[in-house]
């Protein structure tokens, strides 16, 4: 109705103009040109006013953004055990040690984890663990120190010292873990620094808001460990995660590395999957499992042949824990949980060893996110060779293990 009105006005506007400019002439021509200008602005804005309100209800509220919204959050994590050797002469940490202790209390973790937002968009991590005090903290301590950009879900950039995504244990946090700590093959990754905490940069996103389950993470990063002074040389890794949800409670991971080692290419390849389901009102199952294949960095830097050759450094890994809880008390969210991870790992030099593991673990749970829990975990290690005075030898332990966060 509105339009209407304006565009008869507008009509005998124009109209009167035209009779001015034939009877008074040019010199008189601007005063109607002005009122149809302005009248002709009106109606189109009227009419993308009208436009915009009739799009307005289904156009989806966006959060308005703020330079400046401070806020800070600072938790903490404490891990302990209690272990006991039921191998001659394997310590309580299932190294081959005929003097050490068979049994004893170990400290873990205990991790102080703050992050503190400058705005919706940016942000920064810190965390620290004061348990590596125990021994010498060089290269110890402080374990994620690194400042993230999130303008949208498509498009994120973290900088500075953080995991690089490369398999399921770069995904959670320890204290989620299914297991009483990280599989050996993530430690020997760690150790040729292809995961574990590293210096670097890294892209990320997802592309569920467009109806595609894909996430993807690209890491680009010194490759020589954590709290280094500086890099060891010109070389970087570069490392390539997707993701795939199969279904809604089936997710598929593959991931690819590659860089340069005294000037020979190394590589490392990832694949993943993870399956969670809830069997009934109480009752949650799945499994966890990864696989990896490539370069042993750290056998090759450490060998002293001439004329060495990385392509045969190699090693190779398999995981699955599969898992099973019950809820016990849905008020404070606490449940029963058992798991057994089965791991085969085997370094495929000419001397390498193939070592298997078995860890059964059940757990008393209070809180949906792990806040507290105590597990009675068994730790079966059995190796093609035992290699005396170190850990690669066959073993049984049980501990007692407990971990509160907050």
């Amino acid at each position: 109705m509105i339009l209407f009105i304006l565009q008869i006005n507008f009509r005998k506007k124009y109209l009167s103009t035209f009779a001015t400019v034939k009877n008074v002439g040019m010199k008189y021509m601007w005063k109607p040109m002005l009122t149809s200008f302005l009248t002709l602005s009106l109606v189109a804005l009227l009419d993308a006013q009208e436009k915009k309100d009739s799009l307005k209800s289904e156009a989806p509220k966006t959060k308005e953004f703020k330079i400046f919204n401070k806020k800070a959050t600072i938790g903490a994590l404490l891990v302990g055990d209690y272990a006991n050797s039921f191998t001659k002469e394997v310590d309580m940490n299932g190294k081959h040690n005929p003097s050490g202790a068979n049994n004893g209390f170990y400290l873990v973790y205990f991790r102080v984890n703050g992050k503190f937002a400058i705005n919706d968009q940016l942000s920064a991590q810190i965390l620290v663990n004061f348990a590596d005090f125990k021994s010498d903290p060089k290269n110890k301590v402080l374990e994620i120190a690194a400042l993230k950009w999130t303008p949208s879900t498509y498009f994120n950039v973290q900088v500075g010292q953080f995991r690089p995504y490369f398999g399921l244990e770069d995904m959670f946090p320890a204290e989620i873990l299914k297991s009483y700590t990280w599989s050996n093959q993530y430690s020997l990754l760690g150790k040729s620094n292809w995961e574990s905490f590293q210096i670097g940069a890294a892209v990320s996103g997802s592309l569920i808001k467009k109806k595609i389950p894909l996430r993807y993470y690209y890491t680009f990063y010194n490759g020589n460990g954590k709290n280094q002074l500086q890099d060891n040389d010109n070389s970087k890794n570069h490392s390539l995660r997707l993701e795939y949800d199969v279904l809604p409670k089936l997710q598929l991971g593959v991931n690819d590395a590659a860089t340069k080692v005294e000037g020979q290419n190394a590589n490392m390849f990832g694949a993943d999957i993870s399956y969670h389901t809830k069997l009934s009102k109480l009752w949650n199952a799945g499994f966890n499992s990864e696989f990896k294949y490539g370069t042993n960095v750290s056998a090759f830097t450490a060998a002293t042949l001439a004329g060495k050759n990385i392509s045969d450094y190699k090693m190779t890994g398999f995981y699955i824990i599969p898992f099973i809880s019950r809820t016990i008390n849905e008020n404070n969210k606490s449940f029963v949980e058992f798991t057994c991870r089965y791991e085969y790992l085997e370094d495929l030099n000419k001397n390498g060893n193939i070592g298997r593991f078995y860890t059964p673990m059940l757990s008393y749970v209070i809180g949906d996110d792990y806040t507290s829990k105590i597990s009675l975990v068994g730790v079966i290690s059995d190796y093609s060779k035992d290699i005396i005075n170190t850990n690669q030898y066959s073993s049984k332990l049980l501990l007692l293990q407990y971990q509160i966060r907050f």
